[in-house]
C-alpha cells in the first residue's frame, strides 16, 4: 500500500491504494522514487527538525520497498552554514557522541571508534550519512568557512589502518560540480577526481582504511546503481556567482562571473553525452543556482536530461494535496514540467529548506529512460512536511524512532548539543513584543523590522567609532532567519518562546537568536562614497529584483531612504576579470527615483536624489559589511569607498549592545509592514514615491485585491484609536490615501508620539 499525501488532510498513515508497477528489468519501464532536499543549513530548528527529517526519509523508502521500486536520496548543496549548529559539533563535549555514532552507523561494537573527534561541521555531514544520501551538490555555502576549513568538513583524517586511528570519516556520499576548477586550490584540489565513479565507491570501507584516507571527495558526477543493474547518473552544478558570495579561495568558476546558462549547458552537455553513450539513460542534475528561472532556462539547453534538483532557491513546489507548514505558500506546482532541447519532457523539482521538508517524486521511466510524466500521482509526489503531523502520517501506529531507526540515530546527534545551545539562548540582551521578520522571501525583496532593526544596529555601532557615519547599508542575503514563533496551527507570528531552563522570557533576544539570524557574523567596516557612486550601489542593491527572485543583494539600510521602480532597465557593471563585478556602469540603471537621508525618527533631513537626478553632491560615509566591501554579492566598492576603516566589531556584537543599550527595559514594538507601507524601501511598484516633493497627492498602488483608501474616498477624520499593526503609514493610506500624510499626522500629535516610529494599540491620536 503506498503512502498516500491525502492521508495528511486527515490525519491517518494510510489512505486508499496506489499501486505501481514494480521495478523491472533493463529495457523495461522502471518506477522510482527520488527524494531530495536542498538548503539543509542546520539551525537550531534542526534539533527537532533533522530527526523528523530522517524519520520521513526512512518511512518512504520503506513505502517504496514495499511497492516494489527502489529510491535513491539527493541533495542540491548548501547542507550546512556557519551558525551556533555548525558550531556546537566543534564542541569538546561532542567526541563521545560522535564516537558512539560512528559505532552504530558502521555496525560496530559499542567503544569501537576511540579517537573520532569532533569539528563544526561535523555534525552536519554525520546527520546526512546516516539518513543516506547517495549525492550532493556542492552549493555556495559549503564554501562560507573558506576552503582550509572545508577540507576538514567534506574530507577525511585517518592516520592509519585501524580504527584508533581514525579521527573522521567524511561524507558518504560524493560531493558533486562539473563547472567548477578546483586544480588552483591547494586544499581542495587532491580531493578532486574528473572520474564518474559509483556513489558506493564514496562509502568507507574499514577493511581498508588506508584507501579511504586517499580516496577522492569531490568530482563532476556519479552513479547509483540500482538493483536491476541499471544505472540513474547524477550530475552537479554550482552557481556562476560563487566568487561574489563565498570564500572558494582558489576554486574558480568554469564561465563564471554571471548567470549564463548556455555556457553551463555546453559544460553539462558532454558529461550527459557520456552518460549515453554507457548506457545510461536516466539522468539527474543536482544544481544549486539560487533561482528557480535558472534551472527552467537551463533545462531548455540540454539534451536527455530527465530530473532537475534545483537548490539555493528555496523555492517550495506544491499543489493542494500537500500540507506545509504553519505559514507557508508554494511558489508553483511540484514538479514543474517542461520540455528539453529535443523536446523531451524534464522534471524540475524543489522544496524549502533546513529540513522543513522531504521533497518525494515518484515517476515512471519508459524502456527508453524517458521520464513517463501522466505516471506523476499529485497525491503521492511532492512535498512531505517535516512536522510531527508529518511523521505520523508517514508511520501510522508504527515507531518512527525506534533503537536503530534513523530517526533515532538522528536524534541521538542532535540530542548532543541541546545543552551548548541553551547556554546561549539563556544570554538575553534584549526584547521584543513583536515578530522580527527575517525569511528570505521578505528581507531580499522589501524592507522589514528586522532588516533596519540590524542596520540601525550597525550604524550605532559605527557612529561610536566615527561620527562622520550617516549610512548603514547591508545585504538581506546576509540575514538567515526571522526571531520569533509561527504558531504550527493558526499560522499567526509571536515573540520568541520562553525558555525557563536557560532563564529566558518570552520575546527575549538571546546570542542565540542572534547566530540564528546573522549566521556569518559579517564584520563592519566604514568608507566614503560620493552621492553618485552611493546611487549606483543603491542601483545594483535592486537590479535583481525581479518577479519571483530573491536576489541576496537586495539591501537593508539605517539613516537612508530610497524608491525604486522595479520595472524600469537595471544596472549592469562590467567584469573586474576575477569572476566579480567592477564599478564601470555598461548599462545604466534607471529604478532609483528618490533617496533621502533620515533621522533616527524616520524624518527626512536631507534629499540627495529625486526622480533618479542627484540633487546634493557630496561625500558620505557608510557603514557596510566586510563581505559587501570585499566585492560580496558583486558589490563594487573596491572601484568606488574611500578612506577605508575595517572594523573588528561583528554584526551578532553590534546587535547585542545595540539591543541591551535600547530594548533592554522597553521591548522593541514596530511591527513589520507589508512592502505598500514600507518607508525606508519603496517599491513603486506597490505605493507611491513617499520621498517625492508631491508625494502627498494621489493614489498609492493597490497590492492584492486590499482596498485602498484614497483623498478621494477617505472617511471622516477626528480621533481615532490606533489599531493591533497600525503604522502612522498605514494610517495616513488608510484616511487620506497618501503614506506621506503620516507626517501631518504626526505634526498634530508631536506632544504625544514621542518617536513617530512607535504608535500603540489603544492610543488615540487627533487626524487634521
Amino acid at each position: 500500500m503506498l503512502i498516500n499525501k491525502r492521508s495528511l488532510y486527515l490525519g491517518l498513515a494510510l489512505v486508499g491504494m496506489l499501486m505501481l508497477a514494480p521495478l523491472a528489468t533493463a529495457q523495461e519501464p522502471v518506477t522510482l522514487q527520488i527524494l531530495h532536499a536542498s538548503d539543509l543549513e542546520g539551525g537550531v530548528a534542526a534539533i527537532t527538525d533533522a530527526p523528523n527529517f530522517a524519520a520521513v526519509v526512512e518511512g518512504l523508502e520503506n513505502d517504496a520497498a514495499a511497492n516494489g521500486y527502489e529510491s535513491i536520496l539527493l541533495s542540491a548543496g548548501d547542507n550546512y552554514l556557519p551558525g551556533p549548529f555548525f558550531n556546537a559539533a566543534g564542541d569538546r563535549s561532542m567526541r563521545e557522541v560522535l564516537q558512539a555514532a560512528g559505532d552504530a552507523q558502521f555496525g560496530q561494537d559499542a567503544g569501537s571508534f576511540t579517537n573520532l573527534r569532533e569539528g563544526s561541521g561535523r555534525l552536519d555531514i554525520n546527520i546526512m550519512n546516516v539518513i543516506g544520501f547517495d549525492a550532493s551538490a556542492l552549493g555556495n555555502h559549503e564554501f562560507d568557512p573558506g576552503t582550509n576549513a572545508m577540507t576538514d568538513i567534506i574530507g577525511t583524517d585517518v592516520r592509519g589502518e585501524t580504527l584508533d586511528d581514525t579521527r573522521y570519516l567524511g561524507p558518504q556520499f560524493p560531493y558533486l560540480s562539473a563547472n567548477l576548477d578546483f586544480s588552483g586550490d591547494g586544499n581542495l584540489a587532491d580531493m578532486y577526481t574528473a572520474d564518474i565513479l559509483p556513489s558506493s565507491d564514496y562509502q568507507a570501507s574499514l577493511d581498508a582504511l588506508a584507501d579511504v584516507g586517499a580516496a577522492p571527495r569531490i568530482a563532476p558526477a556519479t552513479t547509483i546503481e540500482l538493483s536491476n543493474g541499471e544505472r540513474v547518473g547524477v550530475i552537479g552544478a554550482t552557481t556562476q556567482l560563487l566568487a561574489s558570495i563565498s570564500s572558494p579561495g582558489g576554486v574558480s568558476v568554469l564561465s563564471g562571473g554571471q548567470n549564463d546558462m548556455a555556457a553551463l549547458a555546453e559544460i553539462l552537455q558532454p558529461i550527459v553525452d557520456q552518460m549515453t553513450a554507457d548506457d545510461i539513460n536516466k539522468i539527474v542534475i543536482v544544481s544549486h543556482l539560487q533561482q528557480l528561472a535558472l534551472e527552467e532556462e537551463l533545462a531548455t539547453l540540454l539534451e536527455n536530461v530527465d530530473v532537475i534538483v534545483a537548490g539555493g532557491s528555496d523555492s517550495l513546489l506544491a499543489d493542494d494535496t500537500d500540507v506545509l507548514r504553519a505559514g507557508d505558500e508554494a511558489d508553483r506546482e511540484y514538479p514543474v514540467v517542461t520540455a528539453d532541447a529535443a523536446g523531451s519532457p524534464t522534471l524540475i523539482v524543489s522544496t524549502d529548506g533546513q529540513y522543513s521538508y522531504v521533497g518525494r517524486l515518484v515517476v515512471q521511466f519508459d524502456a527508453a529512460g524517458m521520464v513517463v510524466v501522466d505516471s506523476i500521482d499529485a497525491d503521492v509526489s511532492g512535498p512531505y512536511a517535516t512536522t510531527e503531523d508529518g511523521v505520523a502520517a508517514v508511520w501510522g501506529d508504527a515507531d518512527a524512532f525506534a533503537d536503530g531507526s534513523k530517526g533515532a540515530q538522528v536524534q541521538f546527534l542532535t540530542a548532543a548539543v541541546v545543552d551548548i545551545v541553551a547556554a546561549k539562548d539563556g544570554e538575553v540582551y534584549g526584547q521584543t513584543d513583536v515578530f522580527l521578520e527575517g525569511r528570505r522571501a521578505f528581507v531580499r525583496t522589501e524592507e522589514t523590522n528586522l532588516g533596519n532593526l540590524t542596520a540601525d544596529a550597525n550604524l550605532a555601532e559605527a557612529k561610536a567609532q566615527d561620527d562622520a557615519v550617516e549610512v548603514s547599508f547591508k545585504n538581506g542575503g546576509g540575514i538567515r532567519a526571522a526571531i520569533g514563533t509561527i504558531d504550527g496551527e493558526t499560522g499567526e507570528y509571536g515573540v520568541t518562546d520562553a525558555n525557563e531552563a536557560a532563564g529566558k522570557d518570552a520575546g527575549g533576544i538571546s546570542q542565540l537568536d542572534l547566530e540564528g539570524t546573522l549566521r556569518f557574523n559579517n564584520t563592519l567596516t566604514m568608507l566614503t562614497l560620493t552621492t553618485e557612486e552611493l546611487l549606483v550601489i543603491l542601483e545594483h542593491a535592486v537590479a535583481g529584483t525581479a518577479e519571483g527572485r530573491t536576489p541576496g543583494q537586495f539591501p537593508q539600510v539605517g539613516g537612508l531612504a530610497f524608491s525604486f521602480d522595479p520595472s524600469a532597465t537595471a544596472l549592469e557593471l562590467g567584469d573586474n576579470g576575477d569572476g566579480g563585478t567592477s564599478g564601470e556602469v555598461v548599462v545604466a540603471g534607471e529604478r532609483i527615483q528618490s533617496v533621502a537621508l533620515i533621522d533616527a525618527d524616520g524624518i527626512v533631513t536631507e534629499t540627495l536624489v529625486e526622480n533618479g537626478v542627484v540633487l546634493v553632491s557630496r561625500d558620505i560615509r557608510i557603514v557596510t559589511l566586510n563581505f559587501m566591501a570585499g566585492g560580496g554579492d558583486n558589490y563594487p566598492f573596491d572601484d568606488y569607498g574611500d578612506d577605508v576603516v575595517e572594523t573588528e566589531i561583528g554584526e551578532q556584537e553590534a546587535m547585542a549592545n545595540y539591543l541591551a543599550a535600547n530594548y533592554s527595559a522597553a521591548p522593541y514594538a514596530i511591527a513589520d509592514t507589508p512592502a505598500a507601507e514600507d518607508s525606508r524601501i519603496q517599491n513603486l511598484a506597490v505605493r507611491q514615491d513617499g520621498l517625492a516633493g508631491d508625494a502627498s497627492a494621489g493614489d498609492i498602488v493597490e497590492e492584492d485585491d486590499t482596498e485602498i483608501v484614497t483623498s478621494d474616498n477617505a472617511g471622516p477624520v477626528g480621533p481615532y484609536t490606533v489599531q493591533a499593526g497600525d503604522t502612522l503609514g498605514s494610517i495616513a493610506v488608510k484616511v487620506y490615501g497618501s503614506f506621506a500624510s503620516w507626517r501631518d499626522i504626526y505634526s498634530v500629535n508631536e506632544d504625544s508620539i514621542e518617536n513617530p516610529s512607535r504608535i500603540y494599540p489603544g492610543q488615540v491620536l487627533q487626524l487634521p
